[in-house]
């Protein structure tokens, strides 16, 4: 399976829109409205399933990194258009046969449509009717957008205009976070630390986020990652501590493929987790040492 580069995960998918006979999907934490009209345009007529995931937190669409009028754009022209606040993979399906998975947004930085291009990685695969399952497990948690929700966000959106976001909390109301029942019941492995320590300034992939060196800022965004959110379901169903080993297999089970990492991989990620909670002093979650094994409990 080769790896694309970003020029080349554009010509792929660009191949591939227009290759759609039934559906396409698009899932991305951050989109623009030049780009998604691109992507749109590859698109057959005769498609007739085109669902569009977003992050769309208010304080990205302050940011610039997101624009509103994608919106009402994707549902004028036979888009359904759904919203989750916890969203950073970047994942393109074509009739739930082929998908492309990279770090590339649906911007024009993120697919090279513009000057000020991002180097991206991503891969072209077959996709496995079980990573389907969990993809439409995404949607089931998501926040649909409709008529009245739209307008709600388009208010809101108005009056937040010109703040900056800077030390500030910049969210929706409670009238639209309340629709997000957020579970985890897939992760992809660009959702997962690379590494365990951080230096000031550097950008942490995983959280979106760069390093100041403000370790409460750090512990606040990493409790509000899908994979903090994924450990503390399983913990809670367990009902106890559970040890590496099976906190392994769980984290294997549902790790969607692009690629999957092999199982010595996902023991990276798990050890970079666990000595996250130990350098970072996590207070609900525990780690000790009976029988030679670490053992993670939340409290």
């Amino acid at each position: 399976m080769p790896i694309l580069l970003t020029n080349e995960i554009l010509e792929a998918l660009i191949s591939e829109l227009q290759n759609a006979t039934d559906s396409v999907q698009i899932i991305t934490a951050y989109c623009k409205i030049k780009t998604l009209e691109y992507l749109d345009n590859a698109i057959s007529d005769n498609v007739e399933i085109k669902k569009l995931m977003v992050r769309f937190r208010l304080d990205d669409l302050i940011k610039g990194s997101t624009d509103f009028e994608i919106l009402k754009f994707a549902i004028g022209h036979g888009w359904q258009v759904y919203i989750r606040f916890d969203l950073h993979a970047k994942t393109y399906i074509v009739d739930d046969k082929r998908m492309i998975t990279s770090s590339a947004n649906a911007t024009g930085s993120g697919l090279g449509l513009g000057r000020n291009e991002n180097l991206e990685m991503g891969s072209l695969e077959e996709i496995e009717e079980a990573d389907l399952d969990k993809i439409r497990g995404i949607y089931r948690d998501a926040i649909m957008v409709d008529d009245n929700l739209l307008e709600n966000l388009r208010q809101q959106y108005e009056n937040a205009k010109g703040k900056t976001t800077q030390g500030v909390d910049i969210s929706w109301d409670s009238t639209i976070m309340d629709l997000f029942k957020r579970e985890v019941d897939c992760l992809f492995s660009n959702e997962l630390p690379a590494s365990s320590h951080f230096e000031i300034g550097e950008y942490i992939q995983f959280l979106d986020y760069q390093y100041d060196g403000d370790i409460e800022a750090f512990k606040s965004l990493f409790r509000r990652s899908n994979v903090y959110i994924w450990l503390t379901q399983v913990l809670k169903r367990k009902g106890e501590g559970m040890f590496f080993g099976e906190l392994s297999k769980e984290l294997h089970s549902i790790l969607i493929a692009d690629p999957k990492p092999y199982r010595k991989d996902v023991k990276i990620y798990l050890a970079n987790i666990f000595s996250i909670i130990k350098e970072y002093k996590f207070e609900e979650l525990e780690i000790d040492v009976p029988n030679y094994s670490e053992r993670l409990t939340l409290k």
